[in-house]
């Protein structure tokens, strides 16, 4: 599955990138995410609850922030097993400084399996871009609260 978007954050290219690379951040602002321990190397053992359709239930796995250039763009690379199967999240995320603040632009693939992946892409499509939505506006939110 394709994930492909962009979202405008109120604040400079630099905060956006240390707001999304804070793991205390993605834990307040990215749905059902309950935990995020560091283990090295810009990697995290990471613990996800899920409450929509078929991928409902709790999720183990792992996140890494690869190829970083402070301010610019990183990797994101993330890897879940739980009830329902599985999903892995490989995509790269780049921020562009803008008049309103700065142009955060991800592209990516997802990829499911298990009964999860049965639910069929259309449903799966929406479920994720209905996450991605909220996520980048609570990093939003997140941007105007904090100098």
């Amino acid at each position: 599955m394709q994930l492909e978007g962009h979202k405008t954050i109120p604040s400079t290219p630099d905060r956006v990138y240390g707001l999304l690379t804070d793991p205390e951040v993605l834990v307040r602002t990215m749905p059902g995410l309950k935990r995020m321990t560091p283990t090295g190397d810009g990697r995290y053992d990471a613990e996800m609850e899920m409450g929509v359709a078929a991928i409902r239930g709790r999720y183990e796995g792992w996140m890494t922030i690869e190829d970083a250039v402070l301010g610019q763009s990183y990797r994101l690379r993330m890897e879940g097993q739980g009830p329902g199967g599985f999903v892995a999240v490989d995509m790269a995320v780049t921020l562009s400084p803008t008049d309103e603040g700065t142009d955060l632009r991800y592209v990516g693939q997802a990829k499911v399996g298990g009964t999860v992946a049965g639910v069929g892409q259309r449903m799966l499509s929406g479920v994720a871009s209905f996450i991605m939505g909220q996520f980048f506006g609570a990093v939003a939110k997140e941007a105007r609260q904090q100098p």
